[in-house]
């Protein structure tokens, strides 16, 4: 039997087909199920290359579902969100919006790209009281709605899900860590697309992931692959992307995350240990694919995961 994931995707491109795999992942669909189990709060992942219709059904709260169908929908709640997704391509981002409710945003990555986003939200928080925030007021007299919409809108919103704060962070904290997990499994989601290249560039991979710790030459490459350097690189540059020494230095920037999540690894020993020749390559090929340097991804992953800082080795 076909799985559902793989029907039609001849007419997505690559980056769709790659999301549409993760969002309808069973790895995704258990946990997504056992956190609303569990905290009562819904999950959902989005697209990072499509920003949400706020006219069609994409939010928590029935106040936000509401409000968004009145007449052209809510440029507040649009405002807000585009500017939670442009700030969340790197770490967890929260915003409270005019309404005082709190949503958060948690970006998940392969290398130096954000394909998607972990939502949960549309909650007000403990320092929210029941009186209607000033700025929602003013909402309700620009959109010009009418006493009963009015009246319906502020019921929706005083029935919004309500929890402390730190309950609430702890639920972020929870997520963030998933987040990196599902990470894992779009990174391999991004290697099986690109698999779908000439044996040529397929071997390649396969020779390079082989050999990352070593040193690794465009004529080694080609030569295991049996063709000249000049048709590889044009070759590879084509199915890939990329030229050999970028996604040399990909494969091992994504080998070092994962080493880099052992609090006792030296960051030194680990950019040895992946293949780098020296510490500053290291340094700046890690800034380029992560967007931070090793020491502040690892001081990042220590917050998400709640490990002490003083664990971290530098």
């Amino acid at each position: 039997m076909q799985d559902r994931t793989d029907t039609h995707t001849s007419e997505f491109t690559a980056d769709e087909r790659i999301y549409r795999k993760l969002e309808q992942s069973p790895f995704f669909q258990t946990y997504r199920e056992a956190f609303q189990a569990a905290t009562g709060l819904p999950v959902r992942l989005i697209n990072a290359d499509v920003e949400p219709d706020q006219k069609q059904s994409c939010h928590f709260s029935a106040f936000c579902e509401a409000i968004n169908n009145c007449g052209g929908g809510c440029d507040g709640c649009s405002k807000t969100r585009s500017q939670l997704m442009a700030a969340a391509t790197v770490r967890a981002e929260t915003a409270t919006c005019f309404a005082g409710l709190r949503e958060t945003m948690i970006p998940v990555r392969s290398g130096n790209r954000c394909y998607a986003y972990l939502s949960v939200g549309e909650v007000r928080t403990s320092e929210t009281g029941n009186a209607i925030p000033a700025e929602l007021r003013s909402t309700f007299a620009e959109m010009g709605i009418d006493t009963e919409t009015k009246r319906k809108l502020t019921r929706h919103w005083r029935e919004a899900e309500k929890m402390e704060l730190s309950k609430y962070q702890g639920l972020v904290t929870l997520l963030a860590a998933f987040a990196l997990q599902l990470s894992d499994l779009l990174n391999r989601l991004v290697t099986e697309e690109s698999n779908a290249e000439p044996e040529v560039v397929v071997k390649a991979k396969r020779y390079v992931n082989a050999h990352l710790e070593d040193r690794i030459s465009l004529e080694d490459v080609a030569g295991h692959v049996g063709v000249s350097p000049f048709y590889f690189c044009k070759v590879f540059k084509q199915a890939a992307g990329m030229t050999l020494t970028e996604y040399v230095n990909r494969r091992r920037i994504e080998w070092a995350k994962r080493q880099l999540s052992n609090p006792r690894s030296r960051i030194t020993e680990v950019a040895f240990d992946v293949g780098f020749q020296s510490i500053s390559q290291f340094n700046r090929s890690f800034l380029k694919y992560v967007g931070e340097s090793p020491t502040r991804y690892r001081e990042s992953l220590a917050r998400k995961t709640k490990l002490p800082s003083s664990a971290a080795v530098a």
